[in-house]
């Protein structure tokens, strides 16, 4: 995502969503369950000066930026309802947090939160699930600044044969569970069947429209 390049468009995404639903005129109220959702700028404008008459502590925009962060960048409400400065604020906020934190999740937590772990812990508003669980963070993925919130799938080594064994004892590839392609020794393979995980394509297709959407709605 050009506004917030150096955070995998995964995690900007499930954050947006999670966030905002995509809305980037939504209003979140600091112990308010329900959410303010706006269908246009003067009208979210009036929601904000409503809650700022009342002393609200309230979030804007797509990222939901937390009102103690606009003095800090340098940045209003009014401009936080423009995608691009609210993707921008967050890709300084949650950077800050990834390098204080050290992981996905703390760095999903202090997001949420200002501290590493009250984004871990289940919420009785939600279900029992924490914040970081309605993310959907699973496993770390190298290549971001922030990296992904989506599942990177670790695949043990694939070995082509067994381990080593005397001439005249039989050994069985690994794909071979069947035991009918014996070889001996140090005897290449030949014929392997094709090992390729037959859900594999449909997994990089969704991997490729989710980012296709990412692109559309968030940047």
């Amino acid at each position: 995502m050009q506004c917030a390049p150096s955070i995998h468009p995964d995690t900007s995404h499930d954050v947006a969503r999670v966030e905002s639903s995509f809305n980037p005129y939504a209003i979140g109220v600091v112990g308010q369950k329900q959410g303010i959702f706006p269908h246009n700028l003067n009208d979210a404008m009036a929601h904000v000066n409503r809650l700022k008459a009342k002393g609200k502590n309230f979030s804007v925009g797509l990222m939901q930026i937390n009102q103690s962060n606009f003095k800090r960048y340098g940045v209003t409400p009014e401009q936080l309802f423009t995608p691009c400065t609210n993707l921008s604020v967050f890709e300084k906020i949650i950077t800050d947090c990834y390098q204080r934190g050290g992981s996905l999740k703390r760095t999903l937590s202090c997001y949420y939160s200002g501290n590493f772990t009250t984004g871990q812990k289940a919420e009785n508003d939600f279900q029992q699930t924490s914040y970081v669980q309605r993310i959907g963070y699973t496993l770390p993925q190298k290549g971001y600044t922030v990296p992904s919130t989506k599942a990177e799938r670790i695949k043990a080594p694939s070995l082509d044969f067994a381990p080593s064994a005397p001439p005249n004892v039989p050994i069985y590839p690994s794909w071979d569970v069947l035991r009918q392609y014996p070889r001996y020794g140090e005897e290449s393979g030949k014929n392997k069947p094709n090992t390729q995980p037959v859900n594999e394509e449909k997994e990089n297709n969704a991997e490729s429209t989710l980012r296709t959407l990412a692109k559309k709605t968030v940047g």
